[in-house]
């Protein structure tokens, strides 16, 4: 019976590019938070200490200043530790945070989209809290003060999806209120630090994501705008500060479009990589196919040729049909030695050593046994008694998965079964933790292209393979049909 056609290899799924820099971000967040705390915790924890031991001194000595710098110690000790405890659980929240921006789930996408807008709202609370700093607070009344820094520091909420809007929000309210609400002149501009920030925040990210000729405008506009708001004596090191965030916001939005591209490329090498190993395995197939064809036709010819030597009274209308079949036999054979030499790469040598079966896989484990690995195998009897396709395939699968751990758990137990079940041919190969460094052993190379390879393999038969890591090592598990229960 012919083998069914493989199947053709799934299409893999297009990536998703996310912004990476609010998981970054969140990240590098916790762990300075973190950090801080524990610093600050070990801080408070040994000066009390220290002045703890001083106080019981100066006590010992009978000084009542002993028992006040005693409170004080105890007092500060409480207060270090009070400190790092609130410290370590910030870092703690930043860290959780972090791993959840890390998600790529409903919630990472919740974290990574919200943590943009909560730095917002800090910034606006800052900036309300500030803004008696540059504007007439008793002139203009604190109810107006909330819309200030709503205005001053909300538009960094646009800096992940939106940059260029949030900037054109900033610049706009920053000129708006220049004007409008006549700053005191305290500051080096006239309108709030965080404002200012703010805009230069988004001019980096509306450098780095737009089009040049976008971050051009941008940038003129904002030097522009410092011209016009910044007091002659600074500000033309303000413009050299708008210019350099300009400057390093394209080169950086040029990096990651660079590494966009080269990741793009990357994946589609890969993904020629595997159409190209799928080909030459299934190429593999065919000619181990073809040996089979070919010994089974060459048997076909000998019988039908020597039918007359061998049954005396054959007739002739039989030895007419005989001849027929045997011309036809012969024919069919140099048309698989045709195509043969097509699938045969140029320096690929013939092999003209028969096919491996099922009667040679004892061979194969005592073969690897024999180079050092310890293998416990048990193959059922069933395998002598495969048809060739299949036993060729059980036999190259099961090399395949003994050169894989030989290769990459070098020292670790290997435990192979090979057995019926129900009308399955099952076929398991589990290795433990390795006791040496993984890919120390080059010379157990496969013959094949690994678990691509051993898939094909299954799927030339008619039935499939699993391969994956289990608590204890890796395990590969074929199952293809018996005789009677393929296609």
């Amino acid at each position: 019976m012919a083998a069914p056609s493989p199947p053709a290899p799934a299409a893999p799924a297009a990536p998703v590019d996310r912004p990476r820099w609010p998981r970054r971000a969140a990240r590098g967040l916790g762990r300075a938070l973190l950090a801080v705390a524990r610093f600050l915790r070990a801080l408070g924890l040994g000066f009390g200490r220290a002045l703890l031991a001083v106080a019981r001194f100066l006590r010992a000595l009978g000084l009542g200043f002993g028992r006040a710098l005693l409170a004080v110690a105890r007092f500060l000790r409480l207060l270090g530790r009070a400190v790092g405890q609130l410290l370590v659980g910030t870092g703690r929240a930043g860290r959780q945070v972090a791993r959840w921006s890390r998600d790529d789930g409903p919630v990472g996408r919740q974290v990574r989209a919200g943590l943009p807008w909560v730095l917002a709202v800090l910034l606006a609370a800052i900036a309300f809290g500030t803004s008696g700093t540059v504007y007439d607070v008793d002139r203009f009344g604190w109810g107006l003060m909330p819309f200030v820094g709503a205005l001053a520091g909300l538009p960094f909420g646009l800096v992940a999806v939106r940059p260029l809007v949030g900037w054109a929000v900033s610049v706009g309210t920053a000129f708006v209120l220049a004007v409008v609400l006549d700053p005191t002149g305290t500051g080096p501009w006239p309108w709030l630090v965080v404002h200012g920030l703010v805009m230069l925040a988004l001019l980096l990210a509306v450098c780095a994501r737009s089009r040049l000729r976008v971050a051009t405008g941008a940038w003129l506009v904002t030097c522009a705008l410092f011209a016009w708001g910044v007091p002659g004596d600074v500000a033309a090191g303000w413009l050299v500060a708008v210019s350099a965030t300009a400057v390093i916001g394209v080169l950086a939005g040029r990096l990651v479009l660079t590494n966009v591209a080269l990741d793009g490329q990357r994946r589609v090498a890969e993904e020629e990589k595997a159409q190209r190993l799928v080909l030459e395995e299934r190429t593999r197939i065919a000619r181990d196919l073809h040996d089979i064809v070919a010994h089974h036709m060459s048997l076909i010819v000998v019988q039908t040729e020597t039918a007359a030597y061998r049954v005396p009274d054959l007739g002739d209308q039989a030895r007419a049909e005989l001849a027929s079949i045997s011309a036809s036999a012969r024919e069919a054979l140099t048309e698989t030695r045709s195509m043969l030499s097509l699938l045969r790469r140029e320096d690929e040598p013939a092999v003209h050593a028969p096919q491996p079966g099922g009667a040679d896989l004892a061979d194969l484990v005592e073969a690897v046994r024999r180079a050092g690995v310890p293998v416990e195998a048990r193959i059922d009897p069933v395998v002598t008694g495969l048809r060739p396709a299949t036993a060729l395939a059980v036999y190259r699968i099961l090399q395949e998965s003994l050169a894989n751990a030989a290769r990459h758990a070098p020292g670790s137990r290997v435990d192979v079964t090979v057995a019926p079940s129900a009308s399955l041919l099952t076929v398991e190969v589990r290795n433990g933790v390795p006791a040496g460094p993984a890919g120390a052993d080059r010379s157990a190379e496969g013959p094949g292209h690994g678990i691509l390879g051993m898939r094909e393999r299954a799927a030339a038969e008619g039935g499939t393979l699993s391969a994956g890591r289990t608590p204890g090592g890796f395990e590969v598990v074929a199952t293809i049909p018996l005789p009677g229960e393929a296609g």
